[in-house]
Order: structure tokens, then sequence, then C-alpha cells
């Protein structure tokens, strides 16, 4: 049966629009009308309401209490809710710095997840923001586990992998061959997000040529602006590559995302958490892949003061943002369709023919149901 939605407003993952109805069948959105029509569609009224596409978190470590550096089949459906909880319907589980073991490991653990019916959570791949790094940059991440980015290692992750490596974050720096690198990740429909790095503006400008589409945590573990002395940094301010941001304000201060957004334009940004195992539980000890956190007012520290990750969760990202002045179709379409274009998604859009999972927010942007493939998965 139908299943029509009728909505306060309705954001499509670019701009609100005028239809207050959206229509679903078999988990599919079918589109949008104006107003109820007879007939014998279910009606679900929720004109209190705003309807969004349900956020795509593609850099999120863990939440709950669970760190995808060692995460198991009955992890990830323990924390699918923590998910959906804060608006999130797709993720790309992320994993620092490890062992090809422990990623071998989360693909399995994914795709035997995804047999149970009742995971409803949305996985389309995996996220290696490491091994392929500059130990200059390192941040978080365990410089025992770091490696140089080569064809041969990226074929073996790729031929080892029960699960879809989508993205992996690397160090152009460190490439001997970027030709040969950037068309082997080409060939298996994986971006190359670049990031941890010490990289030139000439050798950032040369790897978003050869394929790169995405810079990681925009200003955090790499260099600096500098008046003299281009980066990467200056580069992603210039160019039209994509930057993820981690809109805490701790991360960066609500001027420099203001500076972000005027730079870059709605368009060319994503929202991410960077949520470790932490998020949604109380300060305390916990952990980053191999390393240990201390979370104190909710900031992620290592033992040596290092910035680890967040407890951030979309929902308050886009809060953030709003509260700061940015418009609040801008901030959803950071958390929606940007992310999921850069993967060529079929979510993150109020759109004929891609997955019903969307979101219903108050006027404050508190999520209060959301739906997973046209199903209700939570409800506050």
């Amino acid at each position: 049966m139908r299943k029509k939605f009728l909505a306060k407003k309705i954001f499509n993952g670019h701009s609100f629009i005028e239809d207050n109805v959206l229509v679903v069948e078999d988990g599919i959105i079918l589109g949008t009308q104006k107003g109820i029509d007879t007939g014998k569609d279910e009606i679900i009224d929720r004109r209190d309401f705003i309807l969004s596409p349900g956020f795509v978190d593609k850099h999120t470590h863990g939440i709950g209490g669970v760190d995808f550096f060692d995460t198991t089949e009955n992890d990830l459906k323990t924390i699918q809710n923590y998910y959906f909880k804060h608006g999130v319907t797709t993720i790309l589980p992320t994993i620092v710095s490890a062992p090809f073991e422990n990623i071998y490991r989360l693909a399995k653990a994914i795709k035997e997840a995804k047999k149970d019916p009742n995971f409803k959570l949305n996985i389309p791949g995996i996220f290696l923001e490491g091994p392929f790094i500059n130990p200059a940059k390192k941040g978080a991440h365990d410089e025992r586990f770091l490696q140089r980015p080569t064809a041969e290692k990226l074929e073996e992750l790729i031929s080892n992998c029960e699960e879809k490596i989508i993205d992996i974050a690397l160090a152009p720096e460190l490439l001997e061959n970027p030709v040969e690198f950037f068309s082997k990740a080409a060939k298996k429909g994986i971006n190359i997000s670049l990031g941890h790095t010490n990289s030139s503006f000439d050798e950032a400008a040369q790897a978003h040529m050869l394929g790169a589409k995405n810079i990681v945590h925009l200003f955090n573990a790499m260099p600096q602006l500098h008046h003299r002395q281009n980066s990467i940094t200056t580069y992603a301010l210039l160019s039209d590559i994509k930057v993820e941001i981690i809109c805490d304000l701790i991360h960066l201060s609500p001027e420099i995302v203001k500076l972000t957004y005027k730079l870059k334009g709605a368009e060319n940004i994503i929202l991410i958490s960077d949520s470790i195992a932490a998020t949604d539980l109380c300060d305390g000890e916990y952990s980053l892949g191999s390393l240990r956190v201390k979370v104190e007012n909710g900031i992620c520290r290592l033992t040596d003061g290092t910035i680890a990750g967040s407890t951030l969760t979309i929902d308050k990202a886009i809060k953030n943002l709003v509260k700061i002045g940015i418009k609040l179709e801008d901030a959803l379409m950071a958390a929606t369709y940007n992310p999921s274009k850069l993967f060529s998604l079929k979510c993150g859009a109020i759109k004929e023919g891609f997955s019903a999972d969307f979101i219903l927010m108050d006027e404050n942007l508190n999520v209060k149901e959301v739906y997973a493939k046209g199903e209700l998965v939570y409800k506050a």
C-alpha cells in the first residue's frame, strides 16, 4: 500500500519545496505532491513537523560504546538505534589506521549484520581513514600501523574485504606513483579523500586532477593557512573540491566555519561527526582504535592532549550551524545531499526512485521520527 506523509514542509536535499506530501511505496520514494487526494492510501499526518532526507554521516568511528576498529555483527545491530535517534540513516563506518585484519573483520561484521531483516541502517561501504597517512600529521592514529600507499597494498585490501571499501583517506605526498594508485582506485569505484597530510598546494591540485574529491576534516591534521606558504589548506578553500567539517565548535571556531561557508558555498561542504565510541555516553576513559582517549565535558583527547575525534552527532552539528547564522537549508544539504552525491548514493534526497529514508523534526530541529525504507525505526 502506498503511504502518504503530510508534513509542515519538505526539504528535498537542496531546498524547501512547495509540496507538503511525500508519497512512498515498497520502501521507495514515488514523489511529492501538494495536499492529500482521495483514495485508499495510508495517510500519516505529521503536519507539525519538517520532513528531511535522513542524515548521511560519512565519517564516524563509532557511537554508544562501539568502535569500528574492533566491531562484531551484534555491535552493529545494537548501535543502529543510536544513529537513528540522531536522524542518521546512512553511515560509512570509519576505521582509523589499523592492521588489515581489523579492516577485514569490520567488513565481515557488516556483511553478516546486513543479512538480518531487522538491520535497517544503510551502510554502502567502509571509509578507511588510514593507514596511508603522513606520520607528521597522524593525529589520533597509531603510528605503528601507518603504511606508504601503493597500488599493490590497495589491491590487497580490496581483494580481502567482504564489503566494499568506498572511501580512503590519503596523504598525496606519500605516493610514488600517483597515476597508478588513483587509476586502481577509480576502477574499483573507490573515492580518494585527502587528509592527515603535509601536502603542498601543487600536490593537492594534482591529486584533485587525478580524481580526489574530498578533503578530510578541513583544517585538522594538515598545514594551517600561511600568507606566504601555500598548502593543501589554501587549495581546499580556493578550489571546488568538497570539504568535511566537524561543526562541534571545538575542532573549528564559529568564525572559521563561516569563512569556509563563505568561500566554499553550501554545495561543497559535508557535515561529519567524526564521532568515537564515547558518543552518547558519559565522560570517562574510552579508546579510538588502539589508543586510549579521555573524554571531559564531551571533548576527546589522547593522553598527550591531542584532540581524538568527537562526541558530536549530525543533528547537533546542524543546530550548531544554524546557531552561528548558516541557513537551515544549507545546513541540511551539507548533511544529506552533499555526502550522498559524493558517492552517487540513492539516498540523501527526496527524489523519485530513491530509498525512502527520511526524518521528521520539530521547529527546534529535534528529531521526532525516523524512517528507513519507509518503515518507522525511531520515535522520540
